[in-house]
């Protein structure tokens, strides 16, 4: 079949060749045997311009294999909804503006080939069907997922009222592929045989935007002379014959409306490029005539290597300079990287490629020249955009620039394209030139520069360097730790947090994921997490046989939920505040440490405290209902209250102040068997802070009552 196909588009450029004047029929969908024209589609709202915009694509696709070749299946069916939605001239999205929505055309309400060639000359699209058709909500601007098609010329015709240059159409429908038009599409200009004819005398702009696929010189029309085109429309197969009909070579507006007469993109292939440096967002909106040079400044996001360059034509027959430099400085470009040049025969957006590729670092700044031999330079810029394709309104859909991106050379001095007052709508003006880049480095390169820190206590921060997220088979990453995958993680998102960890020495290292490989793993990294210890751990003996245990948390910001207490090696206690009543001893020796818990992992030892008891008394409490005296007493701003029980019980611990009225239950609840604390905080039962002086504290257990006091302090 490809075989086939070659001899085909070889016979038909023989045909062009051979013949001063090509064929008086010709027909896209019948070139010996073979159809090169995509099914008719039904257009929703004022998307035509979209329609036609894809329907000289895919006949391009088809007519050099391209989209076989590309590994896709069926006939080329590319996303008309995706361009209506993120071609950048609308209310939903325009990159030049934050927040990036509320001005310009209404989404589905029209466009022109103009807004299409700025969609596609960065790269934006377009995408497959399958990918981004979507028409009541938006599609995904971009996705890894999708499929990107991108042509590399885009040809601008017109032909006059006498018909010169009209086999110049003719020889490039025949050699690439179906053209783009347009007509004023009215009840009055289309006869019963479903024939278009706008005489030249009618005053009515264009509103329709279709697809020549064929011609018949001897095509009898309403118009005065023979001759029409034969026309793809996007209203769907019921109307017309099958969804075709014809257009007069004497129309008013079709291949002769300067703006949207005629234009083919071709030269369609899967897009081979990673990043595309521009200013130009909107592309193409006006053209300086009188400046023949021009260069457009950039930075380099990754290491890259520039492949390929484009920019816009404003007439026929250019003599096109490229040169790209590493330096402009003293109002002079130096450090020359690679120059080429060559001939444009026909206006419109042109891409060519480097001879000799060149490789940059990441965040190298780089300087793409342009000099044209005739037709100046055109620009984006805010301005008033006629809606000719789908819609009746002019719209001023805003472009934005910044000092130091664009720059034009008069009489031998660069100047600032921002500074150019005599543009309409100064300060929003920059070039239509464009740097074309591709990554340097393989497919399966690992992540590299991977680091590893500590932070809150236990948990450990990874993060590594990566040269894009744009590659297009890129999945993702996967995350070692100790040779054990412990996270996949899908997307561009070169960093990871392994939380809760236990005291230890873990290895890291991570795996880039590509869509049929996998990379080699990064450098490996070894983190130590020490989870933070409690601090200046103290005790007192106090009522002869009670020991008072206070610390300091590990830190101000510090996560620890508890602290266990060991007394002579053995757990006695878990709490989630930094003291501790550990009552009832017996005379001896006593060691005590305290250690932090994170998350369920346990912390090493503090630094141990000694304390001794002599002459331990009440041995038996723990075994009988006793009230003990608090600590500290004075305090401010807390004290500790204790007591014991003999059996479970409830247990009522209220505060009075001087004058014996209540001021705060403290506890009032039945508790078990044993020595208890509690804290008072020195405020009443409705939260606020009591004044210093006397209270006390008082303990009622069935028929036992006791009474101490205590004294607040400032």
């Amino acid at each position: 079949m490809k075989i086939k196909k070659m001899i085909l588009i070889l016979l038909i450029f023989n045909v062009a060749l051979l013949f001063a004047d090509p064929p008086a029929t010709f027909d896209l969908r019948d070139v010996s045997g073979e159809n090169y024209v995509t099914s008719v589609k039904n257009q929703q709202g004022g998307t035509c311009w979209t329609f036609g915009t894809m329907a000289t694509m895919e006949s391009n696709l088809l007519l050099t294999n391209a989209w076989e070749e590309a590994g896709e299946t069926g006939e080329p069916n590319l996303a008309e909804y995706h361009l209506d939605w993120w071609n950048g001239f609308n209310q939903h999205f325009n990159e030049d503006l934050d927040p990036p929505t509320g001005n310009g055309l209404e989404v589905h309400q029209g466009g022109d080939y103009y807004v299409s060639t700025a969609y596609l000359s960065r790269c934006e699209g377009a995408v497959r069907d399958i990918d981004g058709q979507s028409y009541s909500s938006s599609p995904l601007r971009r996705s890894d997922t999708y499929h990107y098609f991108y042509p590399r010329d885009v040809n601008w015709y017109t032909i006059s009222e006498e018909l010169e240059g009209i086999n110049i159409i003719k020889n490039q429908i025949m050699q690439e592929g179906a053209i783009a038009t347009c007509i004023c599409y009215d009840g009055a200009f289309m006869n019963n045989e479903y024939e278009h004819y706008q005489p030249a005398s009618s005053s009515l702009d264009p509103n329709h935007s279709v697809t020549i696929i064929g011609w018949d010189d001897n095509r009898v029309t309403q118009a005065p002379q023979p001759g029409a085109w034969i026309v793809k429309n996007s209203w769907g197969t019921g109307w017309g014959y099958g969804g075709y009909f014809w257009i007069s070579y004497y129309d008013k507006h079709s291949c002769k409306n300067y703006e949207m007469g005629a234009v083919s993109m071709y030269n369609v292939e899967p897009l081979q490029y990673e990043n595309v440096y521009y200013h130009d967002y909107h592309g193409a909106r006006d053209v300086k005539t009188e400046y023949s040079e021009a260069f457009n400044a950039f930075v380099t996001e990754y290491q890259e290597i520039i492949k390929a360059v484009n920019f816009f034509t404003a007439t026929d027959d250019v003599n096109y300079s490229v040169k790209i430099y590493d330096s402009f400085e003293n109002n002079e470009l130096t450090d020359l990287l690679e120059e080429f040049s060559g001939n444009i025969e026909h206006r419109g957006l042109h891409t060519i490629d480097l001879e000799n590729s060149v490789s940059l670092n990441g965040e190298e700044d780089f300087y793409v020249y342009v000099e044209f031999s005739s037709g100046g330079h055109t620009f984006d810029r805010t301005s008033d955009v006629p809606v000719l394709l789908g819609a009746s309104y002019r719209t001023i859909v805003n472009s934005t620039a910044n000092p130091n991106e664009s720059y034009y050379r008069q009489n031998g001095v660069w100047y600032d394209f921002y500074n150019d007052n005599s543009i309409e709508y100064p300060q929003t003006g920059n070039f239509c030139i464009k740097a074309l880049t591709d990554l340097d480095f393989e497919t399966n390169t690992p992540p590299a520069d991977l680091s590893g820190e500590v932070v809150q206590d236990n948990n450990v921060e990874l993060n590594w360097s990566m040269a894009s997220s744009s590659i297009r088979d890129f999945v993702g990453f996967k995350v070692y730790r100790d040779d054990e995958e412990i996270a996949e993680i899908e997307g561009f998102v070169p960093e990871y947090t392994d939380e809760a960890l236990a005291n230890c020495n873990y290895t890291y290292k991570v795996i880039a994921i590509y869509t049929d490989s996998q990379s080699e793993p990064s450098n490996e990294i070894e983190v130590d997490v020490v989870l933070p210890i409690p601090l200046d751990l103290t005790g007192i003996v106090i009522n002869n046989n009670d020991v008072v245990l206070q610390w300091s948390p590990p830190g101000q910001n510090t996560t620890q939920e508890s602290f266990n207490v060991y007394r002579n090696g053995e757990f006695i206690n878990n709490n989630t505040t930094n003291f501790y009543f550990d009552i009832s001893l017996e005379s001896g020796n006593y060691e005590y440490y305290i250690t932090a818990l994170y998350d369920g992992y346990e912390s090493n030892p503090s630094e141990p405290v000694e304390v001794t008891i002599i002459n331990a008394i009440n041995s038996q409490c723990g075994k009988i209902n006793k009230l003990f005296s608090c600590y500290p007493n004075p305090f401010d701003p807390k004290t500790i209250i204790s007591f014991s029980l003999e059996k479970r019980a409830n247990v009522v611990i209220e505060i009075y102040n001087s004058k014996g009225q209540k001021v705060k239950t403290l506890v009032n609840t039945e508790l078990a068997q044993g020595n208890h604390s509690y804290t008072w905080f020195g405020r009443d039962d409705l939260n606020k802070s009591v004044n210093s002086g006397i209270y006390f504290y008082k303990m009622k257990c069935e028929n036992y009552i006791s009474i101490k006091k205590v004294v607040k302090i400032k």
